[in-house]
């Protein structure tokens, strides 16, 4: 009988690990314990086997993706039609697998999709267009002269920009039933984004991030269903964006708590497991970079990425360390693209489906994120729900109190590089302070797109 890998090794218990712990800080033995990753939601420097229920262990890592690699979708943005063309046929050549259009300020005229898109078949290479253009007319137009399969999306979450705009999405939502009617079986063309970066930007902490993004989805989910699209079209056919933060285990575990959550409601649905599973695109976050030492974001963002891929994303954004200041150089461009291409080809984090299974810490963060984000979840939707809740400035109000805990944190002692310790201030660019929660034309408080780097600098 074959002897049992590491059999040699006698098991370790929680306990013993402290001690050693202990016996080895010495004077700093308070190091040991628990830390806080939200409102109290506390959890311990070191797990084992004794502390997790292996039924709930298992439950959740059925739920994670079960094919292993990512797509590396960088940024595009449209300039001309020619020149955006040979931008994206280059980036494709250079190790992107997909590309985010970004026509946000462009009408479908001017963008002249056919020239944009010439010798780009959209039945191989996902194309995600991110505008705020009718999606219907947006449909109608790059599908002629593309065949009858498409894949990509639209990168566009209506209900995200009225919280940010208070720019009303009802004809939105409509148009966008009538675009899953017409892809049907275009099972890779996802005309549908619930984004959780109008949250993650505003400073919501981990779990309100994922408790409001899942009150948005059963929104969507509510309203299609009501205008005739099934559960299952519905729930296949839209994907998440995600953005990711600087937290590393935190981070990792989020995306695998939010597969969780999306199976309880598929379930709630009363839709297969084995029929559902989300599109999760990832991307480095713009919050927490800094401008005052503008080369600091690329370190900051690969460890975002990295994040983004053990926690098991379809798709990875990472931005140019520049971006959030300044119009990209087609340097920083080159980094950001080439970090993903490193995570595949390099670190072989692409050879594996779910890296982060069978870590006792990343799985009981996970499962206590996921319980924390569905209380928070529960209590929305008994207040009325995510509408009902913003008009009346619950939402604001929550994340505001967890901008207003970063903010002091960071004034305490919590370090961030380039932001308030190590700055080159001689290299800084003045940002514009959006820390402020306004009003604008809406009747209720919109939620802010906030810098971290830009409110510590100013203060």
């Amino acid at each position: 009988m074959s002897k049992l890998l590491f059999s040699e090794f006698k098991l370790s218990t929680k306990d013993a690990w402290k001690k050693q712990a202990e016996n080895e800080l010495g004077e700093n033995n308070t190091r040991i314990g628990s830390w806080e990753i939200a409102p109290d939601l506390f959890v311990d420097p070191y797990y084992t086997a004794e502390n997790i229920k292996s039924e709930q262990i298992l439950d959740l890592q059925n739920c994670q993706k079960k094919n292993p690699g990512w797509l590396n979708i960088p940024f595009i943005s449209f300039d001309k039609p020619w020149s955006t063309n040979a931008k994206i046929k280059s980036s494709l050549e250079s190790g992107a697998d997909a590309v985010i259009l970004d026509m946000e300020e462009t009408d479908l005229v001017k963008s002249e999709l056919s020239k944009t898109l010439h010798a780009i078949r959209l039945s191989d290479t996902p194309i995600f267009f991110r505008t705020t253009i009718n999606s219907e007319n947006l449909f109608e137009e790059i599908s002629r002269g593309a065949g009858y399969y498409l894949k990509g999306g639209i990168y566009n979450d209506p209900l995200a920009n009225w919280m940010r705009t208070g720019i009303a999405f009802e004809d939105a939502v409509e148009n966008i039933c009538n675009v899953l009617d017409k892809t049907k079986m275009m099972r890779e063309f996802r005309p549908l984004m619930i984004e959780s970066h109008v949250f993650h930007n505003a400073g919501a902490n981990v779990v309100q991030e994922l408790a409001f993004l899942i009150n948005s989805t059963v929104h969507y989910l509510d309203k299609l269903t009501d205008a005739g699209i099934s559960p299952l079209h519905a729930l296949n056919r839209f994907f998440y964006s995600i953005s990711i933060g600087t937290a590393y285990l935190t981070e990792i575990a989020k995306l695998r708590a939010l597969r969780f959550l999306y199976r309880k409601i598929s379930r709630a649905y009363q839709v297969p497991d084995e029929l559902c599973q989300v599109f999760i695109h990832a991307q480095t976050s713009s919050f927490y970079d800094s401008a005052h030492s503008a080369e600091t974001n690329m370190i900051r963002s690969t460890s975002e990425a990295i994040s983004a891929v053990i926690g098991g994303c379809n798709g990875l954004t990472v931005q140019a360390f520049d971006h959030s200041f300044t119009k990209p150089t087609e340097f920083s461009e080159r980094v950001a693209r080439n970090v993903s291409s490193l995570l595949a080809n390099e670190s072989y984090l692409s050879a594996v489906a779910d890296p982060g299974a069978g870590s006792y810490q990343i799985e009981m963060m996970s499962l206590k994120i996921a319980d924390a984000a569905w209380k928070l979840f529960l209590q929305t939707e008994e207040k009325g729900g995510l509408i009902s809740c913003f008009k009346q400035g619950f939402i604001q109000s929550e994340i505001e109190n967890s901008w207003q805990k970063k903010i002091a944190d960071l004034n305490n002692g919590e370090i961030m590089i380039g932001v308030n310790k190590y700055k080159l201030e001689e290299d800084s660019i003045n940002l514009p302070d959006n820390s402020i929660l306004k009003n604008n034309s809406a009747d209720f408080v919109t939620l802010p797109n906030r810098n971290l780097s830009a409110t510590i600098f100013k203060k």
